[in-house]
């Protein structure tokens, strides 16, 4: 039922993107595709002076067809791994509109990356709204903070209670929010408090931000 809700909606939303050169966001879709594009998400930026790696391994969970992260930044190296489950589908778009991307989605949903990753394999895990189409959220994020190093981070950016202002319309099926101070994932048959789900293995911090206008939810997890 979760893919036949959301796989359509979702290919048919990067369809237009592609045919439009962005759609309503013309500048996300030249920086997608921008090799040299400056890494801003201030959410990794702020935690590199944190990370010592070199280069720095960031794992981008649910990325679409093309990582909205840039590729560059002063004075460090980057490597991007972007994944997907729906990462054979985008690259059939890919090829149908001759779009080279600068990195390549890989196929992997997220409730399986401890199939695909080795425990402590990245610096940094990252997931902008996401965790929010997927089939089981918090095992997504258990998986993420796995293949992270003790010491590095999983962050999450997503749109609050998404999935009630889309009418749990395609793949919007949960809710990330935030309830005195607390990251919670939610919808209408369950509830998981992110802090009590992972336990003592990282400490939980959520907040919300209003980048660019939209009401976002945060959560930065860092693996003890």
């Amino acid at each position: 039922m979760w893919r036949e809700k959301g796989v359509s909606h979702e290919l048919e939303f990067w369809r237009r993107w592609f045919e439009t050169g962005g759609y309503l966001w013309p500048d996300d879709y030249r920086r997608r595709l921008d090799e040299d594009a400056p890494l801003e998400e201030p959410l990794i930026v702020d935690r590199l002076p944190q990370l010592d790696a070199d280069p720095v391994a960031i794992l981008d969970v649910g990325a679409g067809p093309l990582t909205c992260l840039g590729k560059r930044y002063p004075g460090r190296s980057l490597t991007i791994v972007p994944v997907d489950a729906l990462a054979h589908e985008y690259d059939r778009l890919l090829a149908e509109f001759g779009v080279e991307p600068p990195v390549r989605t890989q196929l992997c949903p997220g409730e399986e990356l401890l199939d695909r990753f080795s425990p402590d394999t990245f610096d940094l895990a990252y997931a902008r709204n996401s965790l929010d189409h997927s089939y089981d959220p918090l095992t997504v994020l258990r998986n993420m903070l796995t293949v992270v190093k003790p010491g590095g981070f999983v962050v999450t950016r997503h749109v609050r209670a998404e999935g009630e202002h889309q009418a749990y319309s395609g793949f919007h099926q949960w809710n990330i929010d935030l309830e005195d101070g607390r990251c919670v994932l939610w919808n209408k048959a369950g509830r998981h408090d992110v802090a009590e789900a992972v336990g003592g293995s990282a400490t939980v911090e959520a907040f919300r931000d209003d980048e660019g206008g939209d009401d976002w939810v945060v959560c930065v997890l860092r693996k003890r």
